[in-house]
């Protein structure tokens, strides 16, 4: 039956995902239908995109609320953790003396000596081996090629019908035998003269392992050499090393000066690279006559100190602020520090000194920091405190207070702490010293060119101590001349007043024609021993002979000869030189 729907029209909205077929007589009805379906459809997407648009932002507003919510929750997670890593610091400051209660300072002898075996010997080349040099040279060993025999046929039964069948299968074998005997035998010959060959090569095998045995043994040699040199060498320095160790105990035990420096040093040393608030090792000085260890310690400053006890979230401005302690509060905390610093400093010295080579202990405090009015570094000794031994060891310090026991202790300070004020410390380098005399200034009065050699000896040790004042200026250092003696005692004594690097230096002038010899460096250092000196230095216009290197290996002593004598001039604008004076001549000396 003929549709009265001539035209057809597909329409669709993707955004409803919506399709239609309209259907019309003529082209005009086709159009308003098409037209009315869009219409419709466009008032649909529009709702529909409203909806949704409402739905997206509502959904972004939840969104928005979310991340400020978490945000705020992080920074009041990240303050209350900020906090408390405040308050831990704090609290380690507080408890700076209590953890150095009970603990053995003293040292552990056997973790200072080496006791590292040296390696085996390893000797990784291959040894020679005669069947690989065969192969490499002839190959494998000939072998006989083998030759397959023949199976007889199974007679026929035809055989019995027809003899010429049978005649033919034993022509056959016959053959068959006839082509193996000849292949055998000339598997026999090749296989006889290629063994002939190769056994008439064996020299060259015996001669290429010969070869590769010496060799082999020639490198061996060499490599246990230099492995028996490095383990002599290795073993050498273990046994001085060791050796040392044990020397050093020993003096300490026996109460020598310069390894009760020495063994405080490393005790300070040891302690400081587990000391989480001060990492630098103090310095210290043995007073022999007094007993007395007087120990400089660098203090933290105000700045250095933490001051914070708390972080507080300022809900208002979504920030995170410090909170402070008060000046007052931080007063008496830095105070606590400092005197609980210089206490523990001193349970550290007596802890550790199981020989009781230390009678007394002088701890000097020192602050370095900036000074707010001038923007100037400065370096003031803020505290000094004196305590015996056995004074000190009736102590409890579990329970003292920290300011009264300082002051029990007569420690004294300018004022409060805070202020870093400086002090006289009750015990320092003396520098007064009846054996100085007025220094002449010779430097000026020589010219270039000048044979240090030749020079008279006076004149030699006031060019010296000219020279080394000039190098000590650098730290506001002084050097002073003693009167001329010319018995081998001090000829000048350098004060430097750095409290970490400084000290009391002896200083030894020795014009020679001749090698130094090792009595010399010896009596230095002995001089330095009963002078109280850190350091001891030996001057001269010769040179050193190998023993007396040795013995100022490990110890604080300084050998300048004639060459490095003439540099240090050079570096101070002056050209000098230094010829040996023939024997005979007046001027010589030694």
């Amino acid at each position: 039956m003929p549709t009265r729907y001539h035209y057809v029209a597909s329409i669709s909205n993707d955004y409803l995902g919506v399709m239609k077929v309209v259907r019309a007589a003529t082209r005009s009805e086709l159009e308003y239908k098409v037209e009315a379906q869009l219409r419709n459809w466009s008032f649909r997407e529009n709702a529909a995109r409203e909806r949704n648009n409402k739905r997206i932002a509502r959904e972004q507003k939840e969104s928005e609320r979310d991340s400020a919510r978490l945000k705020i929750e992080k920074m009041k997670f990240d303050a209350a953790q900020a906090a408390e890593a405040e308050k831990d610091k704090i609290s380690a400051y507080n408890n700076i003396l209590i953890e150095s209660v009970g603990v053995d300072f003293s040292l552990e002898w056997e973790d200072y000596y080496d006791r590292q075996e040296f390696p085996p010997f390893d000797f990784r080349r291959e040894k020679p081996d005669k069947d690989r040099i065969r192969i490499q040279l002839l190959g494998e060993k000939p072998t006989r090629r083998i030759v397959a025999s023949i199976e007889p046929e199974t007679p026929s039964f035809l055989e019995f019908l027809l003899p010429f069948v049978r005649r033919s299968r034993i022509r056959r074998e016959q053959e068959a035998e006839s082509r193996f005997q000849y292949e055998n035998a000339k598997a026999e010959a090749e296989f006889l003269k290629r063994s002939k060959e190769y056994r008439k090569r064996e020299n060259e095998v015996v001669e290429a392992f010969n070869a590769e045995v010496r060799e082999y043994n020639d490198e061996l040699k060499i490599e246990y050499q230099k492995y028996k040199n490095d383990r002599d060498r290795f073993l050498h320095r273990q046994k001085t090393h060791n050796d040392k160790i044990s020397e050093l105990r020993f003096q300490y035990e026996e109460k020598s000066t310069p390894a009760i420096n020495e063994y405080i040093n490393l005790v300070f040393e040891r302690f400081s690279k587990s000391d989480a608030i001060l990492s630098e090792s103090p310095r210290t000085r043995f007073d022999q006559p007094s007993r007395t260890l007087v120990v400089d310690q660098s203090l933290p400053s105000p700045s250095q100190v933490p001051k914070i006890i708390d972080f507080k979230f300022i809900t208002a401005h979504k920030s995170i602020n410090p909170v402070e302690m008060k000046p007052k509060e931080f007063e008496v905390f830095y105070e606590s520090i400092v005197q609980q610093i210089a206490l523990r400093t001193i349970n550290v010295v007596v802890g550790a000194d199981y020989a009781h080579a230390i009678e007394a202990v002088v701890i000097n405090g020192w602050v370095s920091d900036i000074d707010r009015k001038t923007g100037r570094r400065f370096t003031s000794c803020v505290l000094s405190c004196e305590t015996s031994r056995e004074i000190f060891m009736e102590l409890d310090l579990t329970h003292v207070s920290p300011k009264d026991c300082i002051r029990g202790l007569k420690g004294i300070t300018a004022g409060p702490l805070i202020m870093t004020a400086p002090v006289k410390p009750i015990m320092q380098i003396d520098r007064s010293d009846s054996r100085f005399v007025e220094s002449r200034q010779v430097l000026n009065e020589i010219g270039p060119e000048c044979n240090l050699a030749a020079m008279d000896w006076e004149q030699f040790e006031h060019l010296v101590r000219e020279l080394f004042e000039k190098e000590f200026a650098r730290s506001e250092g002084e050097v002073r001349v003693t009167q001329a003696s010319r018995d081998g005692g001090v000829d000048a004594i350098a004060f430097d007043p750095d409290p970490i690097r400084g000290g009391k230096f002896v200083i030894q002038a020795k014009r020679y024609n001749i090698v130094v010899p090792v009595s010399a460096v010896r009596d230095l250092y002995g001089t330095m021993i009963a002078e109280g000196a850190v350091k001891g230095i030996l001057v001269t216009t010769s040179h050193f002979g190998r023993d007396s290197r040795e013995f100022a290996k490990d110890k604080p002593i300084s050998l300048i000869d004639g060459e490095n004598l003439v540099y240090m001039f050079q570096q101070h604008g002056r050209t000098f030189n230094i010829t040996t004076l023939p024997k005979g001549d007046p001027r010589r000396g030694f």
